[in-house]
């Protein structure tokens, strides 16, 4: 398939690098479950991990790119959760959808309590976003041997956050959610009819 789509096509919009709105449409027409979580897969892969995977193998760049990186795992974490509840974007207390991502999942859950998960969202993802900076004593490095440590005695002051760490957790609950989708099952059936609501509504379709 080709990797360059051609022009804009409005009622066919492109979700990817591979897929347009009319890939997705067919595959869920059909019930094909495996092509659907490809759609998914290629969007997640090259709107956000392929890149961050170049920006941390870069020679010149890549010990200084946690920021950068953490940004983009923000938006993962948003985006994620965003299809596990079928929503179009984060709604109400955005802190709380970081803590209920953090608790939710097997591969971040031991690492954030709920202050944490609100030091977090408050130190890196506002901090960065907003400011271009961690708040307060708050750092990102690597080589740190866990994913998340406070940098004093009082959480107040900071976090220090492995972002290698942090970062392989986040592809691994990506994975996982992967799975989910295409086992189905009792027990999917409603993260399948939320991830197909998210799609539609990224696919502007009204089904």
């Amino acid at each position: 398939m080709d990797k360059l789509l051609g022009p804009i096509v409005l009622d066919d919009i492109s979700i990817s690098p591979n897929y347009r709105k009319s890939h997705w449409v067919e595959a869920f027409a059909n019930n094909d479950w495996k092509r659907m979580v490809d759609i998914f897969r290629s969007r997640i892969e090259s709107r956000f991990l392929k890149p961050i995977r170049l920006i941390a193998s870069d020679c010149d760049i890549g010990k200084f790119s946690g920021f950068s990186i953490l940004t983009l795992d923000c938006l993962i974490i948003e985006t994620l959760s965003q299809f596990y509840s079928g929503l179009d974007e984060t709604q109400g207390d955005h802190r709380m959808a970081f803590w209920k991502f953090f608790k939710n999942s097997e591969f971040f859950k031991d690492q954030f309590s709920r202050k944490k998960a609100f030091t977090f969202y408050s130190h890196y993802r506002c901090g960065i976003l907003h400011q271009a900076q961690t708040k307060k004593k708050s750092l990102v490095r690597t080589d740190q041997g866990t994913m998340v440590q406070l940098v004093g005695k009082d959480i107040s002051e900071g976090l220090i956050v492995d972002r290698t760490i942090f970062h392989f957790a986040l592809e691994q609950e990506i994975s996982s959610y992967m799975e989910k989708l295409r086992k189905g099952g009792n027990k999917n059936i409603k993260l399948r009819a939320n991830f197909v609501k998210k799609m539609n509504i990224l696919c502007d379709t009204s089904q």
